[in-house]
C-alpha cells in the first residue's frame, strides 16, 4: 500500500496518499534531500498501476525539488517460481540542488528501498503460505 512507502524509504518526512473515485492516486510527498544543507523535496506524485503488465509507475505532477521524476518498479516472473523486481528512475534536480549530492542520495537509499520491499514480499508470501497450509489441515 502506498501508505507505507514511508516506512520503505527513510528519508521521507511527510506522506499523504488520496485516492480518486476515478481510480487515480496521488502522493503529496516531502522528503530530506540533504540535512547538513537542509535540502527538502515536496511534490505531487501520481502513482499508476498496470496489473496486467506487472508495473508501478510513480512521475512527478509539481512540486519542488525536481523538474522530472519518473520511476518505475517491474516484477517479471521467474521459472521456478521466482520474481524479479526492477526499479529505474529517472531524474531532474532544480538547479539548486548540487547533482552529486542527488546522485549520492539515490545510491543510497534505492538499496534500502528495494531490501525492504523484498522483505514485504517474503512476508506476504510467508503469510499467504501458512493460511494455505492451515487450510488443508
Amino acid at each position: 500500500a502506498y501508505e507505507e512507502q514511508p516506512d520503505l524509504i527513510p528519508s521521507i518526512l511527510s506522506h499523504q496518499v488520496s485516492r480518486q473515485p476515478d481510480g487515480r492516486v496521488y502522493i503529496d510527498q516531502m522528503s530530506l534531500l540533504s540535512s547538513k544543507l537542509n535540502l527538502r523535496t515536496e511534490m505531487r506524485l501520481q502513482a499508476i498501476e498496470d496489473r496486467d503488465r506487472l508495473t508501478l509507475a510513480v512521475r512527478r505532477v509539481s512540486g519542488h525539488g525536481f523538474l522530472e521524476f519518473d520511476a518505475m518498479y517491474r516484477l517479471t516472473p521467474r521459472p521456478g517460481g521466482g520474481t524479479m523486481l526492477r526499479y529505474s528512475v529517472e531524474l531532474v534536480p532544480c538547479p539548486i540542488f548540487p547533482l552529486p549530492l542527488v546522485e549520492r542520495k539515490v545510491r543510497k537509499e534505492v538499496p534500502k528501498m528495494l531490501a525492504a520491499v523484498s522483505d514485504i514480499a517474503m512476508r506476504s508470501t510467508s503469510s499467504a503460505l501458512q493460511e494455505a497450509a492451515a487450510s488443508v489441515r
